[in-house]
C-alpha cells in the first residue's frame, strides 16, 4: 500500500505539474508579441535575434530565397566605430558588444586588426582633422580605445601606404571586419534556439491591411501569415513592396563595390584596414591580398522595379553604365596610385559588385511606418548594415515592444525628409539621384 500511494502522489505531482506548465505556456503566448518579419538578410536576422531573446515575442521569419546569401553576402564588411554622432556611435557599439557575446562560446568571429582613418596633407587636411577630432571625441566618451598616429606610425603599420610627412591618423586598434555571412548566421541560430520560427522560400507578394492596420503579409502561393506587428527588412526590395501600401521609403538602390588583389608581399593579414577620404578610398586586408573601394560619381543606380529577383540574378547583375567597374577605376586611378603605388603592377583578382540602399543623409530607415499601424521598417543601411546590424536590431525590438529607446529613434525615423525634399519617392528618377549623392559623398567605412 505504501508503495501504491507514493505512486499516486507522484501521479498527481506530475499531473499538476503539466497542467500548470500548460497554462503558464498558454498564457505566455497569449501576452507575448507575434511578430513577422519580411527579409532574411543581416537586419532581419539582427531583429529576429533581439526580439526572440526578449523573450516578449515570438517572430515567424520569412526569406524568399536562402538566408544571408542576397546583399548581405556581397558586403565588404569593415566594422569601424569612428562616429561624429552619439546616436550613431551607440549603434555600432552595440554590433560590436553583440559580437563579443557571441564569440564566448566560440571561435572568433571579427578579425580585429584595427582601422586608422588618415587626414592626409592637401586641400582638405584641416577639415578631415577637425572630423576626426571630433570622431576622438566621442569616441572617448563612449570609452573606445583610440590613438592619434603620426605619418612614420602610420608607414611602421601600412608599408605599402604612400604617406605625406604632415599626414595624421586616428586609430582603432580594437576595429576590424568580419565575414557577413558568418555574422547573420549567429543571429540566425541564437534566434531559432531561443525559439523564432525561420522559413526560406517564401516570397512575400503584398501586406494584408485591415482598416488602417497592417496585420499580415501573403505569399506568393496565396498563403496568408497574420500577426500583431509586420517588420519589413527586405533590403532594397521594401521599397516595391511598401509602395504597394503608399508607403514611399526615401531610398534607392546603388552600387557598392570593391576590388581584391592577387597576392601581395608587403601585405599582411594581420595589417590594419585604413580609411583615406581625401583619396575616396578605403583599404583592408583580404588574406595576403588587399581589398579596396572607391567613392566614384558614376550613375550606377536602378529603379527598385527593375531589381533582379534571384539570389543568381542578384550576384550576376551590372549596372549598365559601368558594368565592370572600369570608368571608376579610371576616374579614381591617379589618386588610388598615389595612395597605394603597390596598385600600379597588382593583378586585379576579384571585382564584387553590389546593391546598397542609400538614403539622401545616408542614415538607416528604422521605425514605425507613418500611413500604417503595425508596420515597422529596417532598411536604407547605406553600405554600412553590418557594422550597423545589432544597433538596428535591438533598435526595432525596443520600438516594436514600446520600450525605451537606447538612442534617439527621431534620427533614423521613416518620414524625416518629408519637409527637406519635395518629393520623397524611390520610384521617382530625381530623388534616386539624391540618394546616389550621398554614396558619392560617403567619408567614413
Amino acid at each position: 500500500m505504501p508503495y501504491l500511494r507514493r505512486a499516486f502522489l507522484f501521479f498527481i505531482f506530475y499531473f499538476l505539474f503539466f497542467i500548470f506548465y500548460f497554462l503558464f505556456k498558454v498564457l505566455i503566448g497569449y501576452t507575448m508579441k507575434k511578430v513577422i518579419i519580411v527579409g532574411g538578410g543581416i537586419l532581419g536576422l539582427s531583429c529576429a535575434y533581439y526580439l526572440q531573446t526578449s523573450g516578449q515575442a515570438q517572430v515567424i521569419l520569412l526569406e524568399a530565397g536562402s538566408f544571408a546569401a542576397a546583399t548581405t553576402s556581397q558586403a565588404a564588411a569593415l566594422l569601424t566605430r569612428a562616429r561624429s554622432d552619439l546616436n550613431d556611435g551607440l549603434m555600432v557599439d552595440e554590433t560590436h558588444r553583440v559580437i563579443k557575446q557571441f564569440e564566448q562560446n566560440t571561435h572568433p568571429i571579427m578579425q580585429r586588426n584595427g582601422c586608422i582613418h588618415i587626414a592626409s596633407q592637401g586641400d582638405n587636411f584641416h577639415s578631415e582633422l577637425s572630423i576626426l577630432k571630433n570622431h576622438h571625441q566621442q569616441g572617448k566618451d563612449r570609452g573606445l580605445n583610440s590613438q592619434w598616429l603620426n605619418a612614420n606610425q602610420i608607414k611602421q603599420q601600412l608599408p605599402w601606404l604612400a604617406v605625406k610627412n604632415e599626414s595624421l591618423g586616428l586609430f582603432y586598434p580594437d576595429d576590424g571586419h568580419a565575414d557577413p555571412y558568418l555574422l547573420a548566421n549567429f543571429y540566425l541560430q541564437g534566434a531559432k534556439k531561443s525559439g523564432a520560427y525561420l522559413y526560406q522560400g517564401v516570397r512575400i507578394k503584398q501586406l494584408l491591411e485591415s482598416g488602417d492596420k497592417i496585420i499580415g503579409v501573403r505569399s506568393d502561393k496565396n498563403e496568408d501569415w497574420i500577426g500583431d506587428t509586420v517588420l519589413l527588412a527586405g533590403g532594397p526590395w521594401s521599397s516595391v513592396l511598401a509602395a504597394q501600401h503608399n508607403v514611399k521609403l526615401g531610398m534607392a538602390p546603388v552600387r557598392s563595390h570593391y576590388w581584391i588583389t592577387d597576392n601581395q608581399t608587403p601585405l599582411s593579414p594581420s595589417q590594419a584596414m585604413a580609411i583615406v577620404p581625401n583619396s575616396k578610398v578605403y583599404f583592408r586586408p583580404e588574406n595576403k591580398g588587399l581589398l579596396f573601394g572607391v567613392r566614384d560619381s558614376q550613375n550606377c543606380i536602378i529603379d527598385p522595379k527593375e531589381l533582379p529577383t534571384t539570389q543568381q540574378g542578384i550576384h550576376d547583375h551590372r549596372f549598365k553604365n559601368d558594368e565592370n567597374g572600369w570608368l571608376a577605376l579610371e576616374e579614381n586611378w591617379q589618386g588610388l596610385i598615389a595612395t597605394c603605388p603597390l596598385l600600379e603592377t597588382a593583378q586585379l583578382s576579384h571585382y564584387i559588385s553590389g546593391i546598397s540602399s542609400y538614403t539622401p543623409d545616408s542614415l538607416p530607415l528604422l521605425g514605425p511606418s507613418q500611413e500604417w499601424e503595425n508596420l515597422f521598417i529596417a532598411a536604407g543601411c547605406s553600405g554600412a548594415g553590418i557594422a550597423w546590424s545589432g544597433g538596428i536590431g535591438r533598435l526595432l525590438s525596443e520600438q516594436i515592444l514600446q520600450q525605451k529607446t537606447f538612442v534617439d529613434e527621431q534620427r533614423y525615423a521613416i518620414n524625416r525628409f518629408d519637409n527637406e525634399i519635395e518629393n520623397v519617392d524611390p520610384m521617382d528618377a530625381t530623388f534616386r539621384q539624391t540618394c546616389l549623392l550621398a554614396r558619392i559623398n560617403k567619408k567614413t567605412g
